[in-house]
C-alpha cells in the first residue's frame, strides 16, 4: 500500500522527487553564511578564558559545532524555493536561525568553588572575586533539524519534508569530504516480518499495516502526519490514531500529541506515550510492544528520561522514525546518529494497555462466535 497525500501537486513528505531549484551559487552562499556564524561561535568559545580572566576553575560542557547543510537548504527552500540569500525574507530567516536557543545556546554561570563555599555562604556572587569562583560554560547544539517547527508554517514544514527526503535530489551539492556533517540519504534496507509472526501477534499486524506505509519518510521534528512526516513520537501517535487511540494532552486549551514520556508543565503533569503503557520485563517482551530508548538527546526534564520510541518486531529489531534516517527498520546493533549502538541506549519495553484490552476483547468475541 502506498501512502497518499491530500494535496496533489504540492510538495509534502510523500513527494519522492522534490528537487532544490535555487541557483547553486545561492545555496553555497547560504551555507557559507551559516558556517561564518558557526566560526564566530567557535571563536567565542575559544576566547572564554581571555574574555573572563582570573577564575579558579573553568568547567566546560560543550557540544560539537556543526550542522547538516541539506537541512539548511531545505529550510530556506521551503520558505522560498528559488531563494536568493540577499532577499529580505531569507535574511530575516537566517537571522532567526542564528538567535540563541534556536540551534545553539551558550550559557556562562559563576559558581563558588567547592573549597570556598563555607567562606562565602550567603554572599552575593557578584561581590566575590573571580579567583574564588568557578566559571561554568555550557554550549548546547540542538541540531538544526530541531528548529524547523518553530520557524516554518505547516505548509512550509510539508515542503521541508519533501526536500529533505532525498536531499533535494542533489547528492553532489555537499560532498561529505568537504561537508562532514552532511547526511547521506540511503534507501532503507528491506526487512520483512514473517506472516507467521503477524498471525501470532495481531497487535503487531495491526500496527504494521499502518506503519509500513511510511517506510522511507524523513525524520521531521514535531511532525505527526503523512504530509509533514514524523518524529519518533509523532510516528507512534499517528499509528495509534489510525488504530483508534487518539491520545492528546490539553495544554492551555490546545490539544497536542504526546511526547515519548510525560513531564510537568507549570506544575501540571502531562502524560507521554510511556505513561500509556504497562512496563514489560525484557524476558516477557513480545512483538507489538513499544521499545523505549534513552540518551539520544537530553530528556532529563521528563519524569522518565526517555527520548526515543519504536515498535518492537522481534529479533532485536524495531521500526521507528529516527533522526536523521527517517522511518525504517533498525537492529539493536545498528548505530544512532552519534555512532552508538541502539542496544546501549535501550531502556525497556511497554505494552499499550488500551490496545491490549481492545484486541483481547476481539479475541474473546471470536471465541464466542
Amino acid at each position: 500500500m502506498t501512502a497518499q497525500t491530500d494535496n496533489p501537486g504540492i510538495i509534502t513528505a510523500a513527494t519522492t522527487d522534490a528537487r532544490f531549484t535555487a541557483n547553486d551559487t545561492e545555496m553555497l552562499r547560504a551555507e557559507q553564511a551559516y558556517q561564518a556564524f558557526e566560526n564566530d561561535l567557535a571563536e567565542q568559545l575559544a576566547n572564554i578564558e581571555a574574555d573572563h580572566p582570573g577564575y579558579h576553575h573553568y568547567r566546560y560542557r560543550v557540544d560539537p559545532i556543526g550542522h547538516d547543510p541539506y537541512v539548511l537548504i531545505a529550510i530556506l527552500s521551503a520558505v522560498q524555493p528559488n531563494f536568493r540569500v540577499d532577499s529580505p525574507e531569507i535574511q530575516q530567516l537566517l537571522a532567526e536561525l542564528r538567535r540563541p536557543r534556536r540551534q545553539y545556546t551558550l550559557t556562562i554561570n559563576k559558581v563558588i568553588a567547592d573549597e570556598y563555599v563555607d567562606e562565602f555562604t550567603g554572599v552575593d556572587i557578584d561581590a566575590i572575586e573571580p579567583k574564588y569562583l568557578d566559571l561554568h560554560v555550557k554550549f548546547t547544539n540542538y541540531d538544526l533539524y530541531c528548529v524547523v517547527d518553530s520557524v516554518l508554517t505547516h505548509q512550509q514544514l510539508c515542503a521541508y519534508a519533501g526536500y529533505i527526503r532525498d536531499n533535494g535530489g542533489r547528492p553532489d551539492l555537499f560532498p561529505v569530504d568537504r561537508y562532514p556533517h552532511a547526511v547521506t540519504v540511503t534507501p532503507p534496507q528491506s526487512y520483512r516480518v514473517s506472516s507467521q509472526l503477524l498471525s501470532k501477534y495481531p497487535i503487531l499486524a495491526a500496527e504494521l499495516a499502518v506503519a509500513e506505509q511510511y517506510i522511507g519518510y524523513p525524520y521531521v521534528w514535531s511532525g505527526h502526519d503523512p504530509e509533514t512526516s514524523f518524529d519518533c513520537s509523532g510516528y507512534i501517535s499517528y499509528i495509534l490514531d489510525q488504530l483508534g487511540l487518539e491520545y492528546r494532552n490539553n495544554i492551555n486549551g490546545k490539544l497536542v500529541h504526546l511526547p515519548v514520556a510525560g513531564s510537568r508543565v507549570h506544575g501540571v503533569y502531562y502524560d507521554g506515550i510511556y505513561d500509556k503503557c504497562t512496563p514489560v520485563d525484557d524476558t516477557e517482551k513480545q512483538p507489538g510492544d513499544l521499545v523505549f530508548f534513552t540518551g539520544t538527546f537530553d530528556a532529563s526534564y521528563r519524569s522518565v528520561n526517555l527520548s526515543h520510541v519504536g515498535i518492537y518486531v522481534g529479533d532485536d529489531t524495531f521500526l521507528a522514525c529516527s533522526a536523521p534516517l527517517g522511518v525504517r527498520y533498525q537492529a539493536y546493533d545498528d548505530l544512532d546518529e552519534r555512532g552508538r549502538p541502539w542496544r546501549s541506549l535501550l531502556y525497556g519495553y511497554g505494552r499499550l494497555t488500551d490496545l491490549s484490552r481492545r484486541y483481547d476483547a476481539k479475541a474473546e468475541d471470536n471465541r464466542q462466535c
